[in-house]
């Protein structure tokens, strides 16, 4: 066999390997339980409740993800992503946010400015450790209901958002640095899913350099530039101002709503004109966690970045590509 075809031959299989969705990480672990409870806390001087879905992972968790979703979407469209992450070790919240409101009181800053309630919501999760917090008494309640009297707050934190999701925990997470160090030492970092930034304000552009300067961990997974993710400026931002040698990476074929997957709506497919790719989706919660895990333990696994085996195998696919930083 000749050396181009043996080459040749070693593509095909790669691609393969990346179609089917073999990951570093793929041993079948336990369903995750879940259950949902409501959180209390305020907004524009009045008590709201925000109503959040909770993921258990099988056994005792390495650190809670609060996990955000964009505009017009729900928690239950990012239960896909959710899941993933309970099954890697991960106690997740994932609050239902309103995506207008007259009060700010929203996922995103479109009528109103909703840096309030991002600073609040922080708060919400600073605070978590606290008997009779707001968060604590969420998960109290979320646990009786899924039968996991054994779980406990985790010490650790990881701020997770898709879309406007996104530059809502990144306004949350520099408002919590501001507000509350001691609370903010919890925070890991942040795991962002084509983050989109407001046409309205300059929160995300203040918010993202301040937490780059912390030196906070910030990991990206873009799609392609289009009018849902404004153009990937919200990536262009955080590739901008980071200090890290690695940010992340886009998908070559990606569209805004890959890490959706298969818990989209018709609403998110209409928007797109195109429904998630299952590849695509498999990448995203295999690097997400990944990468998670990681800036818990504040340690490197190799594959999951360039020069690792599964890393550079999605990059010789032309499954992603590095996104570049100063």
């Amino acid at each position: 066999m000749s050396g181009r075809t043996l080459r040749w031959c070693i593509a095909v299989v790669a691609a393969i390997v990346v179609s089917v969705g073999v990951t570093p990480s793929a041993v079948t672990a336990a369903p995750a339980a879940v259950s949902s409870s409501d959180i209390a806390t305020e907004c524009a001087g009045k008590p709201v409740r925000v109503a959040a879905r909770w993921y258990f992972p099988p056994g005792e968790p390495s650190a809670i993800v609060w996990l955000q979703h964009g505009f017009s979407r729900t928690a239950a469209n990012l239960d896909s992503v959710a899941r993933a992450y309970a099954q890697a070790g991960f106690l997740v919240v994932s609050p239902t946010l309103d995506s207008v409101n007259l009060g700010g009181c929203a996922v995103a800053y479109n009528i109103a400015d909703n840096a309030a309630f991002a600073r609040t919501i922080g708060g919400v999760f600073g605070s978590g450790r606290d008997p009779g917090s707001p968060l604590a008494t969420s998960l109290r309640e979320a646990r009786d209901s899924a039968h996991r009297p054994d779980v406990t707050m985790p010490y650790r934190m990881i701020f997770s958002g898709h879309s406007a999701g996104g530059e809502f925990v990144v306004v949350a997470a520099d408002a919590l640095r501001r507000a509350d160090p001691v609370a903010y030492r919890r925070l890991a970092g942040l795991m962002l899913f084509d983050p989109v930034n407001s046409f309205f304000g300059v929160n995300f552009a203040t918010a993202a350099p301040s937490l780059s300067a912390a030196g906070l961990p910030i990991r990206v997974i873009a799609s392609q530039p289009s009018v849902s993710n404004n153009f990937g400026q919200g990536v262009s931002v955080l590739q901008e101002t980071t200090r890290q040698e690695f940010l992340g990476s886009r998908l070559v074929t990606g569209i805004h709503i890959d890490a959706e997957g298969e818990s989209t709506d018709l609403i998110g497919e209409l928007s797109e004109l195109a429904v998630p790719r299952p590849r695509n989706g498999r990448v995203i919660r295999a690097l997400a966690t990944g990468w998670s895990s990681d800036m818990v333990a504040d340690t490197a696994t190799p594959t999951y970045y360039p020069g690792g085996r599964y890393y550079d195998l999605l990059l010789e696919t032309r499954t992603v590509t590095t996104l570049p930083v100063p």
